[in-house]
């Protein structure tokens, strides 16, 4: 009997044994559980941080690798060379960037990297950054030794300045206009390619290639935008479809405003009457240059497009053939109902060396006319001929209509 006891009191303290052991698992289990719910907390937030800090080039493979090395420091494991290190006594030996290059109303980050002696990222030094004549501003460095600032000015080209611990740099920042084409189908299209002249004379440029193929659909439309704070000017030629020379410089000009910045906004119709110049004549039914005034016309519609667009001015450009009417180099406008036509009139002439014309009244001569309806709503325009037989191109007509097109952009300093 007490053998069976005895027994049984074994039994009962290795059970009680077991039970103590189990529950000291248990502690520890619940211990290592804390610190993992930590470390992910520590992760997620800096997930957090890096997302807030713009630096684009930054990996997620990076950033686990930073953190990974973190959480191995806390839990007693050896740290990682990798660790980005806080400013303290670390000085910049490096600062990497480059040149930027956007178009009007397109946000760009201009950044650069922060690196030590040994091309590693410092965080949290201060960069000054500079806009040339704009203003400076001060960013801070985030854990890869990014810093940046949101770039969004007027066409243009700027210096970028950089200032950082003794070290100074900069790029260029360029801004392009901005440019669309817009296919007004107004019942007309040609393919202005079968006057061999405006083949002839087509500038190598994208844009042109752009309008010339457009014709085949309708007219082209062309916007320049480089600055919204800017005047906004509109311009046709080919409205005849004969007068190859000032649509010649249309085309010319389009190729300066693909290239140049401006200041503000430029319209451009560089062939209106398109199935008139795919077939080399004047116009195929109507005179568009004599109906303006009738609603529903092309002319019409144009005069309609320059109010829409809230434009500040107009210029419409032509050839006159020699012993016709006007037969000279020439600007003409009016001094009323919009009075700065008179002035703009005369800027033009004496800059561009031609001819002027002023009338009293708008529609005066020719009631029909683009220009002169423009000038009836109150928008200041005028029309510019160079004198040349239709249907023929020389280099000189072609400069003199271009510098005609180019100082209309002058006066309203848009160029």
């Amino acid at each position: 009997m007490k053998k069976r006891y005895l027994m049984l009191a074994l039994i009962v303290l290795m059970c009680s044994l077991s039970i103590v052991s189990a529950s000291e698992n248990v502690t520890d289990s619940s211990d290592m559980l804390a610190i993992d719910n930590n470390d992910l907390q520590e992760i997620d937030e800096s997930a957090v941080n890096e997302v807030i800090s713009d630096s684009s080039d930054q990996t997620d493979d990076n950033s686990s690798s930073s953190n990974s090395t973190d959480t191995n420091s806390k839990s007693g494991g050896d740290s990682s060379s990798d660790i980005v290190e806080k400013p303290l006594n670390k000085k910049p030996t490096k600062v990497v960037s480059k040149d930027i290059s956007t178009t009007y109303g397109t946000k760009v980050y201009y950044k650069v990297q922060v690196l030590d002696e040994k091309g590693k990222p410092i965080e949290g030094l201060d960069v000054t950054f500079t806009l040339v004549g704009r203003g400076s501003i001060t960013r801070a460095t985030d854990s890869n030794g990014y810093a940046n600032v949101s770039c969004n000015c007027p066409a243009g080209k700027y210096v970028m300045k950089y200032s950082v611990g003794g070290l100074t740099g900069s790029n260029s920042y360029i801004v392009k206009n901005k440019i669309s084409l817009t296919i007004l189908k107004w019942g007309i299209k040609g393919d202005v390619t079968k006057n061999k002249l405006i083949k002839k004379y087509m500038p190598k440029n994208a844009w042109v290639k752009k309008a010339v193929a457009a014709t085949k659909k309708g007219i082209p439309l062309l916007t320049f935008k480089g600055d919204n704070n800017g005047k906004v000017i509109f311009m046709t030629a080919g409205v005849h479809g004969n007068e190859i020379s000032s649509q010649v410089a249309a085309m010319k000009m389009i190729n300066y405003l693909s290239k140049n910045p401006i200041k503000g906004t430029i319209y451009m119709i560089p062939f209106v009457n398109v199935k008139a110049i795919s077939k080399k004549v004047r116009y195929t039914d109507k005179d568009f240059n004599r109906i303006a005034h009738k609603s529903g016309t092309i002319p019409n519609k144009i005069v309609k497009l320059v109010k829409k667009y809230k434009c500040d001015a107009y210029g419409d450009f032509h050839t006159t053939k020699p012993g016709g009417a006007p037969g000279k180099n020439i600007v003409m406008g009016s001094k009323s109902p919009a009075t700065q036509s008179q002035k703009l009139t005369k800027y033009i002439a004496k800059n561009a060396k031609v001819n002027k014309r002023i009338y009293k009244y708008a529609g005066q001569q020719y009631p029909g006319g683009i220009s002169d309806n423009v000038n009836r709503i109150g928008i200041p325009a005028v029309i510019c001929e160079v004198m040349l037989p239709h249907n023929t191109v020389t280099t000189k007509t072609v400069k003199t209509s271009y510098n005609m097109m180019k100082y209309l952009f002058k006066y309203y300093s848009v160029i």
